[in-house]
């Protein structure tokens, strides 16, 4: 009873300071247990997204909006609402070309214990099927968040990490707020649960310096504010343009003219015939095949009335439009027979096809380079937490990345061109084996193969001089006595 008082005082409370127009930050806000004002704070984009949502739906297409025909003595005529995902196929082809393979990572100074930990926690929460997910939601919506949950087992109290993916589809809202300089230095994100026959909605904020839990009560809300033992807002929030961005009417003028056709062909896909009135009086059952028909005079007529053909007007428009939507999006064509042959091509024969992908793979690394280098210092600042005793090896990682290419290299052929330079004395031994890149430590390899390289010549060194110590003596190949006959 006296929580739900509280909660009627604070209520009124909040209401008192807005009316004054009182300026609060946004801790004091959250203190304060007003949430609705704390979310006017941060930046909402929820019409953008869900424009998105409903383009990249083939059911909530306008097309799907087509008035039906109503006859006149009949039953309406159903016209044809054919949507297309070409939403989704550029998306696709999108997500391909930036991370169609693994993003690769390096260590290039720190210690090999250190890095073990970093590359088995994206094992462990399986990194690349989640950035994967996040990139087509981002790409689909516009917007999405990797997100890492740090909590205590209630079993064991023993620390531990949960990675999972936020968007509109998934059931959260995000809301950002970013400085003057692009820095996130607040991310919440909301979501609803259910308790009972209750729906319960929840509000969750992150700063670098505290984790709010708000959740919504009967009067008002009920929040938790906790430290952030990270240090770190511990999410990356994705925001690109639609992956069809600028394509919107050619896709919604391609799915009206299929549907058009549709309905032409289902009007004229039974037989149609036109007949004089003297000749239909004379036919019994006009719709019985196979009947004999009487023509009574001159002017009598029966002829079956053949489709309109299609136009060359329409049908270049819509190869216009096919090759429109996919050029304006930088998405090439895989189209079955257009990849025939490829195979046999080269890889810069394949990257030359395909440019419009590579320019727009490029185009979308501007945008999540950044953010992959910030999960990269979260995921650090989180080991960090995890393993304490390791903070100082980890926090002295250097770690690179890259995005893999999305066609795979012949290997066969790339280490031969790599063994060519290097007995040709173009490259050096360090920078053949980091060029090979098959080992995590090439400096380790390096001198793996300089020793193996030093024992060998030693070994052969050794052979040498015990030959010439020991001569050995010439072998005389005495012939055979011949057997008689």
């Amino acid at each position: 009873m006296n929580n739900y008082l509280q909660q009627i005082l604070t209520y009124f409370r909040n209401l008192t300071l807005n009316s004054f127009g009182v300026n609060r930050s946004l801790y004091q806000l959250l203190q304060d247990k007003d949430i609705s004002r704390a979310l006017e704070m941060l930046q909402n984009r929820d019409d953008e997204v869900d424009e998105a949502i409903k383009e990249y739906n083939p059911q909530t297409h306008d097309v799907m909006k087509r008035p039906n025909k109503y006859r006149k003595g009949d039953d309406p005529y159903i016209t044809e609402k054919l949507p297309r995902t070409r939403a989704r196929y550029i998306n696709e082809i999108e997500l391909f070309f930036l991370l169609g393979n693994p993003i690769l990572w390096k260590k290039e100074e720190g210690d090999d214990e250190a890095y073990k930990l970093f590359t088995d926690f994206l094992d462990e929460q399986y990194f690349n099927s989640r950035i994967r997910k996040a990139k087509r939601l981002a790409g689909a919506e516009t917007e999405s968040a990797l997100i890492c949950h740090i909590y205590r087992d209630d079993r064991t109290g023993e620390r531990k990490v949960k990675m999972n993916v936020l968007a509109r589809s998934t059931g959260y809202r995000l809301r950002p707020l970013f400085d003057t300089i692009g820095n996130m230095t607040v991310c919440a994100y909301g979501y609803t649960t259910n308790e009972g026959n209750r729906t319960i909605q929840h509000w969750d904020f992150q700063t670098a310096d505290i984790l709010a839990f708000c959740k919504k009560g009967r009067m008002g809300w009920e929040v938790e504010i906790f430290p952030n033992p990270t240090g770190k807002i511990n999410m990356v929030y994705f925001q690109q343009p639609k992956a069809w961005d600028g394509a919107e009417q050619r896709i919604n003028r391609e799915e009206m003219l299929d549907s058009k056709t549709g309905d032409t062909n289902n009007y004229f896909s039974d037989p149609i015939a036109a007949a004089t009135a003297d000749v239909v009086q004379t036919m019994v059952d006009p719709n019985k095949p196979g009947k004999l028909i009487q023509l009574t005079g001159e002017k009598s007529k029966f002829e079956y009335i053949n489709p309109p053909m299609a136009s060359e007007t329409r049908d270049a428009e819509k190869n216009d439009l096919h090759k429109s939507i996919l050029f304006d999006t930088f998405t090439p064509d895989f189209d079955t027979e257009a990849m025939k042959g490829f195979g046999t091509l080269s890889g810069v024969a394949i990257r030359n096809a395909f440019i419009l992908g590579f320019i727009k793979r490029d185009n979308r690394k501007e945008v999540y380079e950044e953010l992959i280098g910030r999960f990269r210092n979260i995921v650090i600042a989180i080991l960090a937490y995890l393993y304490p005793d390791k903070r100082a090896a980890l926090e002295s990682l250097k770690i690179k990345f890259e995005f893999a290419e999305p066609f795979a290299d012949d290997k066969q052929a790339k280490w031969q061109s790599i063994a060519s330079l290097y007995q040709a004395g173009l490259v050096s031994l360090e920078t053949a084996v980091t060029m090979l890149s098959l080992t995590d430590a090439p400096e380790q390899e390096v001198e793996r193969l300089l020793a193996a390289a030093a024992l060998k010549e030693q070994q052969k060194k050794s052979d040498s001089d015990n030959e010439e110590k020991n001569p050995s003596e010439p072998v005389v190949n005495i012939p055979k006595k011949p057997i008689s006959a």
